[in-house]
């Protein structure tokens, strides 16, 4: 089965307008915005929806969209899915939540997707292209398992540096990390929405000469940075990679 026909990261911030500020000057392009029922911005970087939500809560995770989220909650239920969170509308499902392995929250929102902002799957940020939600888990063979059950295909999978693989539904792209290490210097905790150019030294130069500040920066043999972490306005991680995919 597939989660849903549409699917969009949602992060929670504390300051709408300053979150806003941080993903415009990464070159993502704002698509609309609200203030009901609390403030809202929806921007893009080409190939993914990313929804900022100033509701109260710093979080990040996905949500998918179906115009039958009732019967697909229903379907995870007979497969051993808990979910910790429901709410109704007009007497039926609107919104169901369950914690996958290594933490991460996804929604199940019973609302039809035909009506939201369709991507051509160029990328258009400053950050490159788009290669994986990063997630760290326990082990990494129960979580993939976890993740084929619902509807993933492996990509990739690879036991050097340690067990990890990339798994895609054709709505987004799941990197699973047993030991949450890229390399020796760059550990993470949390989702992280990830990104690859094979001109990541300039890409990472001119972001850092429009103010940015990295968290960790890594170099290549010519002392270039050619890997870096980003911080958004409230913890969400961003890797930006040297490399092509």
């Amino acid at each position: 089965m597939k989660l849903g026909k549409a699917v969009q990261i949602n992060i929670g911030v504390s300051d709408l307008k300053q979150s806003l500020a941080f993903y415009e000057k990464l070159g993502f392009q704002k698509i609309d915005d609200a203030v009901e029922p609390y403030p809202w911005a929806r921007v893009t970087d080409g190939q993914n929806l990313v929804l900022l939500n100033q509701d109260g809560d710093i979080y990040i995770g996905l949500v998918y969209f179906s115009k039958d989220a009732g019967r697909r909650v229903s379907k995870l239920e007979k497969k051993g899915v808990e979910f910790i969170q429901r709410r109704e509308q007009d007497g039926q499902l609107f919104m169901a939540i369950f914690v996958g392995p290594g933490g991460l929250v996804i929604g199940l929102i019973n609302h039809d997707p035909a009506g939201m902002p369709e991507l051509s799957g160029v990328p258009k940020s400053k950050c490159g292209t788009f290669g994986e939600f990063a997630i760290t888990v326990d082990d990494y063979q129960a979580a993939a398992t976890f993740w084929q059950d619902l509807g993933f295909t492996s990509l990739h999978e690879s036991d050097d540096p340690y067990p990890w693989g990339i798994l895609s539904d054709e709505k987004m792209v799941l990197g699973l990390h047993q030991t949450g290490e890229y390399g020796r210097e760059l550990t993470f905790s949390g989702p992280a929405i990830t990104y690859f150019a094979g001109d990541m030294v300039d890409r990472i130069a001119r972001l850092k000469d429009d103010g940015l500040i990295f968290a960790n920066e890594m170099t290549d043999d010519d002392g270039h940075i050619n890997n870096a972490t980003l911080h958004g306005p409230d913890g969400e991680l961003l890797f930006l990679f040297e490399g092509e995919i």
